[in-house]
């Protein structure tokens, strides 16, 4: 795609004005136009900085876990989805678009994975980055593809749609405090919705399931058992767990 073009493009789906940078510094940049931030579009490139950090799309550790699977191995968020090829999931919180990457790979062509970003930029980015990542193997690119986001509060969505419309929602709030100095996390902290999970949330989202809501948290937390979640599974060194609730049928 052209350059102007998808600057164009990106500037509609984000809202976000498009201007020329007039070989200005990022700096100059960002105080002629008193902004907090700016998705600078380049050849090969497309990311948003506030002058300190960076925004991109990167598979990330998700094409380590898909290799893992192909393998055999155990994934701990697919272990406690219990996804199987041809299911439907919910990611509530895209964010980077790791996990539904990999959920996305499980579920095959005959699924489907539907992630919601509460953010426009980080919506844009990730949206873009999936359509157009060309490393790695087919099945991780095929995978990408495949994935469907929609700019949302999940909430609205969530009360929108109709009773068990997806085998699995997911949802992964944002830490409070990194767990690792990841760049890729830490770089989406200043875009993120940092709203915490609430016991109406998880209730939408037991509706809107046909088979369990699954949420991440860091083991150390007390953010599930505070929400109810009795069933708690992950890694025996592993930093994360997984609540699960189960759909009564």
């Amino acid at each position: 795609m052209d350059l102007n073009d998808l600057a164009d493009r990106i500037s509609a789906e984000t809202g976000v004005p498009r201007v020329s940078r007039d070989n200005l510094s990022l700096g100059a940049l960002l105080g002629q136009y008193e902004a907090d931030g700016a998705i600078i579009v380049e050849a090969g490139r497309v990311f948003f900085t506030d002058g300190s950090v960076e925004f991109f799309f990167h598979p990330g550790l998700a094409v380590l876990r898909i290799a893992e699977i192909r393998k055999g191995k155990n994934d701990q968020m697919i272990a406690a989805m219990d996804l199987k090829p041809g299911q439907r999931v919910l990611d509530c919180t895209l964010g980077l678009g790791n996990d539904a990457l990999v959920a996305g790979y499980v579920a095959g062509e005959s699924g489907q994975v539907l992630g919601l970003e509460s953010s426009p930029v980080v919506a844009a980015l990730v949206r873009h980055g999936m359509q157009t990542y060309n490393r790695g193997s087919r099945a991780v690119q095929d995978s990408m593809r495949r994935i469907e986001i929609k700019c949302a509060d999940h909430r609205v969505v969530l009360e929108s749609l109709p009773p068990d419309s997806f085998d699995v929602v997911y949802l992964d709030p944002m830490f409070s405090s990194p767990l690792t100095q990841s760049s890729g996390i830490n770089s989406l902290r200043p875009l993120a919705d940092h709203r915490p999970l609430t016991p109406e949330v998880t209730a939408l989202a037991l509706r809107v399931a046909r088979k369990r809501v699954v949420v991440k948290d860091i083991r150390c937390g007390n953010r599930l058992r505070e929400l109810g979640f009795s069933y708690l599974t992950g890694g025996k060194r592993s930093p994360i767990i997984f609540g699960i609730l189960l759909k009564e049928i």
